[in-house]
């Protein structure tokens, strides 16, 4: 098992109670948030590949099918949360122009 596939492990074994939870959005303005919510995504998918890449390789993997399916569904919230966040900029965005 290579150093990389490990230390990919180990970071994803770090966030993986993140990965099903909504961005704490104290503070944050939607552009921010929504940006974020498209980084995790990013972030996500390229785990997920890793992940199914590990699994099905030739090498010995800590990967397993329980991490792909946590993976997968937080893929599915962040795309629910990222849905979310639009949703409320044009909102406020309609409401804006409502009110000018």
């Amino acid at each position: 098992m290579s150093k990389k596939t490990h230390t990919d492990y180990d970071t994803y074994r770090e966030i993986m109670d993140d990965l099903l939870k909504p961005i704490a959005a104290e503070g944050l303005d939607l552009d921010t948030l929504k940006r974020l919510y498209e980084s995790k995504m990013v972030y996500l998918e390229n785990l997920r590949l890793k992940c199914f890449r590990d699994m099905n390789g030739k090498n010995e993997t800590h990967f397993t099918k329980d991490d792909y399916r946590i993976i997968v569904e937080g893929g599915k919230q962040t795309r629910s949360h990222l849905r979310a966040v639009v949703l409320s900029a044009i909102n406020t965005r309609l409401q804006n122009i409502r009110s000018a």
